[in-house]
């Protein structure tokens, strides 16, 4: 009897131990199969752009036209520029192109080498527009290459284009797997 009860203890203590495996410390970020991603990570589930993105995008061909010979020519002038249109030539018309708006005009209102101006001035020199254009090519087993590309084009005020700054962004989705 004695035997009988040392092999049930036996048994609970093994499930007890076993049971608390489950409940051990969890890795930072990641429990089961969701993820806490670094918000500056420009990681991607599909070939869509993140908001990652288009910052990274904004800025990064702003700064190309700041640290441009026509830029860098101005000295300390500090010309009066409008940040203009927006165009959304991608197949996704749910981009928030404001957001990217925003993003250049920052940018560029930071950098301290222009005045920027609103929309509505009668007053300026030059004014910038953005473009932001895309292309996907599907393959077989479901692979896809979405190609994103953010222009940015500077005209004076009598139309001549003064500078053309772009970037572009390669999202690609790999071959589907049935296990």
């Amino acid at each position: 009897m004695n035997r009988f009860f040392s092999s049930i203890a036996s048994c609970f203590i093994t499930i007890f131990i076993l049971s608390l495996n489950g409940c051990g410390p969890v890795t930072m970020g990641q429990q089961g199969d969701v993820a806490v991603l670094d918000p500056s990570s420009r990681a991607h589930l599909q070939t869509e752009l993140t908001m990652g993105d288009y910052m990274a995008f904004a800025e990064k061909v702003t700064n190309k036209m700041l640290t441009s010979s026509v830029v860098q020519s101005w000295g300390n002038k500090r010309p009066r520029l409008i940040v203009g249109r927006l165009v959304n030539n991608t197949d996704n018309e749910n981009i928030r192109m404001s957001d990217l708006h925003d993003r250049v005009q920052e940018t560029i209102f930071n950098s301290g080498l222009v005045r920027v101006v609103d929309k509505t001035a009668t007053s300026f020199d030059y004014i910038v527009n953005t473009e932001l254009t895309s292309t996907r090519q599907y393959g077989r087993d479901g692979q896809e290459l979405a190609y994103f590309t953010l222009q940015l084009k500077m005209f004076k005020l009598d139309g001549e284009l003064m500078g053309q700054w772009s970037d572009d962004l390669p999202l690609g989705k790999g071959k589907r797997r049935l296990f």
